[in-house]
């Protein structure tokens, strides 16, 4: 039987050297914790906060994530595709998901605002609905990715795919609209 974390905050604390409890947490916030390289695999996060948190390279082998908020977080490298998929909810903010696996998961009206996404792989994902904020997607991959009502009014740098990816009613902007058309090689001034 698991372990059960109920409305505890956690401040400052370094799991690489303390270990992190497996388990399930229930409307627990974390601030400035440490999670690099650490296994969280198996662990049960619900209505969780994490501020100002570093998960680079965390390993998230089977956990779950139902409503957590994850603000000014880095997360590079972090693979998100091996989270439990059931009742998956996140929403990020102001965090950097650099070189992350989002592969096949599904993340519909999922909020990243003030996100740096550079060269996260979205290949196979569901992010209809979603909204990215001010947002730098710079090399991020979509490929066979539903974005059908997603807004990328204000995201930038991104490059997407019309014949490889679901974008029927997916909002952008006139300057992103260049992110669309590289593959033609048009020109657009």
């Amino acid at each position: 039987m698991s372990k059960l974390f109920l409305d505890e905050d956690y401040k400052g604390v370094d799991y690489t050297s303390t270990g992190f409890p497996a388990g399930e947490y229930d409307n627990c916030t974390f601030t400035e914790c440490l999670f690099p390289e650490l296994h969280l695999s198996n662990t049960t996060l619900l209505e969780c906060t994490f501020t100002d948190c570093n998960f680079t390279n965390a390993k998230f082998g089977g956990t779950t994530l139902n409503d957590v908020v994850f603000k000014g977080c880095k997360m590079v490298g972090v693979d998100l595709s091996v989270c439990n998929d059931f009742m998956l909810a996140i929403q990020l903010d102001d965090c950097v998901l650099d070189l992350a696996n989002c592969y096949q998961l599904r993340l519909t009206n999922t909020h990243f605002k003030d996100c740096s996404l550079k060269e996260t792989d979205f290949t196979e994902c569901n992010l209809s609905q979603a909204i990215f904020t001010d947002c730098n997607l710079k090399g991020a991959l979509f490929d066979r990715t539903d974005l059908q009502k997603t807004d990328f009014r204000t995201a930038q740098n991104y490059t997407i795919d019309l014949d490889l990816n679901k974008v029927k009613g997916a909002q952008f902007s006139k300057e992103g609209v260049h992110g669309l058309l590289i593959k033609y090689g048009v020109k657009i001034s």
